[in-house]
Formats: structure tokens, C-alpha cells, sequence
């Protein structure tokens, strides 16, 4: 099994209200012969495994250099997952001479999820479970993120009354207190069904659990539903309680720094009489 970090170009975050343009409509107007070019601005790797049909793929670092002709109407996308690279190279190829530039809303997910139609090799590829992080959470400027919370309350997890835990866990982070613009579900199933039944664009779903594997098991059974637009919270809970935050416990009255391993020096040996 893999982990993909995704990383954010988040210096474009301004041009995110910019219209984008659903996966169903872009499906309809190929469909009806409109002259579109696609751009993928995805890493070159990601764009062998698999793109929309008929896309050209240029990274979104290499848009405000590359010399393109007159493409007029294009519509550029990522992979969907939370990052700002389709804004930023949206706004690099709006600057170039005859080239009216737009973001598919959802990127390579939502086309993935809603349409099916890809443009990928032969043959089984690895697994590979998208992970974002708190910062990456944090500074995201998708605008249809759901969060996931799949974590148990410490209560929960201990056996009810017949063997008290060592040490007392703290309660569960608050996540509306955290992350008061994205809505909570613990039902992202439900989510997804929704999302199939109605054929619209499916949300980005953040999975948050205490480290356990849940996050892992709700992915896999999401994408066995048809459903690849979600990520994986990089370190969980334990993520929100450090504020995403390296080298910090958390105390009972907020945030406190790791101690240093004490250190005992090895006994010195007592000669023999």
C-alpha cells in the first residue's frame, strides 16, 4: 500500500473564485462537439496512470512559461483533493493571448467519480490512498470539503467497567471548534449515495480517525463504490491535537512541549572483594 501527500500551491488561493465548470457539463459539451482543450497540470506521473480522455498534460509549474498557440475556451484541472495547482495555472494560461482558461470543479476525482471515461493503461496499478495534511487542511481553499470523523471517544474504546484504563485519555478534538467552515458527517457512505443518486459533483471527503485504520477502510470501501474523491487526514487525531505540529504532546490544559528522553547512565559495577 502507498501514501500520496498532496501538495498545494497555496500562493493561487486568491483566484479560487473564479466559475468552474462541472464534470457533467464538460462531459455534455465533448459530447456535443464543442472545441475544448483539456489541460491536466497534474505531475507527469499522475498523467500516465490515467487522465481524462483526449487531455494534454502540462504541470502547473511549467503554465506561466510554456509558449502555447491561440487554444481558446480550455478548462484545466488537478487532481481534485484539496490543492490550488488548476487555480494557479488557470491564472498563468488566462494571461497568454487567445486562451480563455477555466477550472474543472472536483479535478480528476469528480471526473473519475461522476464519469468513468478515463484514458489509463492496461493492468492492475498499486494501491495508492491519497493523504492530505493538517496544514494542507487547514489552508485549502476547496469549497466543498465534508469532513469525516471516524474516531471513537476514549469511553468507547476501553472495556465498559471491567478494566479501568492506566491513564485517563483526553476527549476527542473538537473539530467544528478547528475547522468551523466545513461541514461534519459521520456517515460518508450516506454522503457518496447521495452524490449518485442526485449525479452531481461529488465533495472532497476528509477522513479523520485516532490512527486505527478506520480511515484506511472507509477509503477502500468508498472507492469500491465509485467514489475517489476523498483524502485521508495525515496523523488524525493526533494531527488535531497538535495543531498539526511536530514534537508536541497535548496536557490537560492545551499544548505542551515533548520532554527530553531522561537519560540514566548504566550502573557503575562494584569490584569483587
Amino acid at each position: 500500500m502507498k501514501f500520496t501527500t498532496i501538495l498545494c500551491f497555496f500562493g493561487a488561493a486568491v483566484f479560487w473564485r473564479a466559475v468552474a465548470i462541472e464534470p457533467q457539463e464538460l462531459a455534455a459539451r465533448l459530447a456535443a462537439g464543442e472545441k475544448i482543450t483539456i489541460v491536466d497540470v497534474r505531475a507527469s506521473a499522475h498523467y500516465i496512470r490515467g487522465h481524462i480522455p483526449q487531455a494534454i498534460n502540462i504541470p502547473a509549474a511549467l503554465c506561466p512559461d510554456r509558449n502555447l498557440p491561440p487554444l481558446g475556451r480550455v478548462v484545466v484541472y488537478d487532481e481534485g483533493l484539496g490543492q490550488t495547482n488548476a487555480a494557479f495555472a488557470m491564472e498563468a494560461l488566462n494571461r497568454k493571448p487567445g486562451i480563455q482558461a477555466e477550472i474543472l470543479r472536483g479535478g480528476y476525482a469528480a471526473w473519475e467519480t461522476t464519469q468513468r471515461t478515463l484514458a489509463a493503461p492496461a493492468g492492475a496499478s498499486r494501491e495508492e490512498l491519497p493523504v492530505i495534511t493538517y496544514q494542507g487542511l487547514e489552508q485549502t481553499t476547496d469549497r466543498d470539503v465534508i469532513l469525516v470523523d471516524l474516531r471513537t471517544s476514549p469511553s468507547s474504546s476501553t472495556t465498559r467497567g471491567l478494566v479501568a484504563p492506566a491513564q485517563e485519555e483526553p476527549p476527542l478534538t473538537d473539530l467544528k471548534n478547528l475547522f468551523p467552515r466545513f461541514p461534519i458527517t459521520q456517515s460518508p457512505m450516506a454522503v457518496a449515495q447521495k452524490v449518485k443518486a442526485e449525479k452531481s459533483t461529488p465533495p472532497l471527503l476528509v477522513l479523520i480517525d485516532r490512527n486505527d485504520g478506520k480511515a484506511q477502510e472507509t477509503a477502500r470501501m468508498l472507492r469500491a463504490a465509485g467514489n475517489t474523491r476523498f483524502v485521508i487526514l495525515a496523523g488524525g487525531e493526533e494531527a488535531l491535537a497538535r495543531r498539526g505540529q511536530p514534537g508536541l504532546q497535548r496536557s490537560s490544559s492545551g499544548l505542551m512541549t515533548a520532554p527530553s528522553p531522561v537519560i540514566t547512565p548504566p550502573p557503575v559495577p562494584t569490584p569483587n572483594p
